[in-house]
């Protein structure tokens, strides 16, 4: 059986969207960027972190 991604976009619908299937796909792409951009400030804080703690450890190193 083929993957869902693999079967033609006619085989999936069940008729038009509707309001609220359009309303669902749009809060589930709000979500994802929410947690893409959450993501991203976790991984700029860890970076940080990174840096810093190296700098404390090190002065000499420690770019200014």
């Amino acid at each position: 059986m083929p993957e869902h991604r693999d079967r033609p976009a006619s085989a999936l619908a069940h008729g038009p969207a509707t309001r609220s299937d359009i309303e669902r796909v749009r809060r589930d792409v709000d979500e994802v960027d929410a947690h893409a951009v959450h993501a991203e400030e976790a991984s700029v804080a860890r970076h940080r972190q990174r840096v810093s703690s190296r700098a404390t450890q090190d002065p000499q190193d420690a770019r200014p």
